[in-house]
């Protein structure tokens, strides 16, 4: 405190200020370009197993599943989806087992037709019911192809089934396992999830519970046939899994020749793949892993069991071959050890997951980012707001002695009159409130946002002189490193779109201080033109697009229109707060900082 003390009680060099532009631009842009250098091979680490319990799971394999076993259980279910009946068989192959099978209810469908889920219990030989590893195989899976088509999860189904059943009275196994088949995808199972914590008052409760939930493993499998496996592992609001879990998967993948992706990207690690490819490929995932997370919204089921701290993640059944010597199709034999190497791992465990990373980016199946590492060139994107915050600090007070390390304190230049300023901070968070929480569809979006550019006109300008001005700046720049700071403790993800976003609207709002008529309307252009939110949303969007299929595609608005109308039906559904951060911080920001630019000096 002393030290800080005696820094402010000294003024701003005058220098200072004919290269405080560059050095703020400098400082975002060397943040930028930093968290793009964290895909290097460099900085990037090397994944392994915190958790040695883990590993006699990747040792041997003694389960043993028929090909001909699994396909008597994919005829059965096949015979389900057309006469739609699929839970009663699901329910009758279970019970002709031996293993508990329970229904629930959870309402009714588009098509008013009664949904239920599904669920059988096999209980450990070993122990009474006190931990248990759950299966989860929706009935039905989106496709690889089209997002919003829906098919049969046989695969998944009909080996959930037969794990199931080959591990029933195993005298190794200390832990119940919980086979769920949700309808509805990832409302069943929040709704299932619900009823076994006893979290919402109006759910019935579950006619039979296991153990305390430790792990599990979601199988989307829409096609029968597969050649690769996708590891999905966002969860909601950014939440992550244990590292330790995606790196059981990987092992036991890579002992069983299965290549792995994330986010549909395949990075070879050999040495066959030429370092710029690896690089490229890399800083792909790690941009993919970034944009969907700041969404707030999970690519599967898992996200749901996330939600309640289990740690969770989804296998999905790729169509992509990602080796040229790849001809046939994943076996059957080889997919049942990853699963069986998966629970025997997961059965040797003592505690909870804890000792690996819950914070991290994944540049690749086999290197990650840890979060010491990447809020590095977040802060260095958010200095700048810092610095100028500490400048016009520095600008307004004298100080209280002439002892340069006296630390009494501070006076102010002049006077503030504080009752303009906060108007204005009232008058935005009123038309950010009230013009973002209407029904939220695109449509209305953009009545929204032209409302918010003819504020200026319709509402009293701020009225201020040049130190007011100052003043009201410094507030701005506070509430937003308060905020970036908060956020990225949060959902780092967010808060890196977020920074990227307000950022070039600090700088180019501080240039409104210029009182000329062009500088203003230049400044107020840049703010309808470029920066944007909808703007800003709509090329985050092609983006994503465009890094998801690895090509360039031409901009679909009727796609991005019904992604948008999915996000908040989820975002309704599933308590994302990702919509009330933008509507209730961020848009208020921006407008300040607009609406600043129409602001009259005294």
């Amino acid at each position: 405190m002393p030290l800080l003390s005696t820094l402010l009680s000294r003024d701003v060099p005058q220098n200072f200020y004919k290269f405080q532009f560059q050095l703020y631009s400098a400082l975002f842009f060397v943040g930028l370009l930093g968290f793009l250098y964290l895909s290097s091979p460099i900085i990037s680490r090397r994944t392994y197993l915190s958790e040695n319990a883990l590993s006699p799971g990747l040792v041997s394999s003694d389960l043993y599943v028929s090909v001909e076993h699994v396909r008597h259980i994919m005829g059965q279910l096949r015979t389900g989806y057309k006469n739609h009946n699929i839970t009663d068989v699901i329910q009758l192959i279970l019970i002709e087992n031996g293993i508990e099978a329970y229904k629930q209810d959870i309402g009714r469908n588009s098509t008013n037709k009664q949904e239920e889920n599904i669920y059988g219990i096999v209980r450990a030989p070993r122990l009474a019911s006190t931990e248990s590893i759950i299966l989860v195989a929706p009935l039905h899976v989106r496709t690889q192809t089209k997002l919003q088509q829906y098919k049969a999860n046989l695969f998944g189904i009909a080996h959930t089934l037969a794990i199931g059943f080959a591990l029933h009275r195993k005298p190794y196994m200390s832990k119940d396992i919980i086979l769920l088949f949700p309808a509805a995808q990832e409302y069943g199972t929040r709704v299932w999830l619900d009823a076994y914590f006893n979290n919402n008052p109006y759910s019935l409760p579950l006619d039979a519970h296991a153990g305390s939930i430790q792990a599990g493993l979601a199988l989307e499998f829409p096609h029968e046939k597969f050649y690769s496996i996708d590891l999905r592992h966002n969860g909601i609001n950014g939440q992550l899994p244990n590292l330790d879990l995606i790196n059981t998967i990987v092992q036991l993948c890579d002992k069983n020749s299965i290549a792995t992706t994330l986010y549909s990207v395949y990075v070879d690690l050999s040495t066959n793949e030429p370092f710029i490819n690896y690089i490229l490929k890399s800083t792909r995932t790690l941009l993919l892993n970034v944009l969907t997370l700041a969404t707030g919204i999970s690519d599967g089921v898992h996200g749901q069991f996330l939600h309640y701290r289990i740690e969770m993640m989804t296998l999905f059944g790729s169509l992509d071959k990602h080796h040229e010597y790849q001809t046939s199709p994943i076996t059957m034999r080889a997919f049942d050890d990853v699963i069986e190497g998966f629970i025997r791992s997961l059965n040797n465990l003592l505690e909870r997951f804890h000792q690996s990373f819950f914070f991290y980016l994944h540049v690749n199946h086999r290197n990650f980012v840890s979060i010491a590492t990447y809020m590095i060139p977040l802060g260095l994107m958010v200095l700048p707001a810092l610095i100028r915050s500490l400048v016009l600090y520095m600008s307004f007070c004298n100080s209280s002695s002439t002892n340069l390390f006296s630390t009494h304190g501070r006076t102010m230049k002049f006077y503030i009159d504080h009752t303009p300023i906060f108007i204005e901070i009232f008058q935005c968070l009123a038309i950010s409130y009230v013009l973002t929480w209407i029904p939220l569809k695109l449509s209305l979006l953009i009545v929204s946002l032209i409302t918010m550019f003819i504020s200026p006109l319709i509402l009293r300008r701020f009225h201020s002189t040049i130190y007011e001005f100052d003043y009201f700046q410094f507030i701005l720049l506070l509430i937003g490193s308060a905020l970036l700071g908060c956020l990225s403790l949060l959902n780092y993800s967010m808060a890196f779109l977020t920074a990227c976003f307000l950022m070039p609207c600090y700088m180019f709002a501080g240039f409104s201080k210029l009182d000329h008529w062009f500088i203003k309307l230049f400044c107020r252009l840049l703010f309808i033109i470029f920066l944007n939110p909808l703007v800003f949303l709509a090329l985050y969007y092609y983006l994503t697009r465009i890094l998801m299929n690895g090509t360039i595609i031409f901009p679909d608005f009727v796609q991005f229109s019904n992604d948008l109308d999915t996000y908040f039906a989820s975002y309704h559904l599933f308590n994302t707060w990702t919509v009330d951060v933008v509507c209730l911080t961020i848009i208020p920001i921006w407008l300040l900082l607009y609406r600043s630019t129409f602001s009259i000096r005294l």
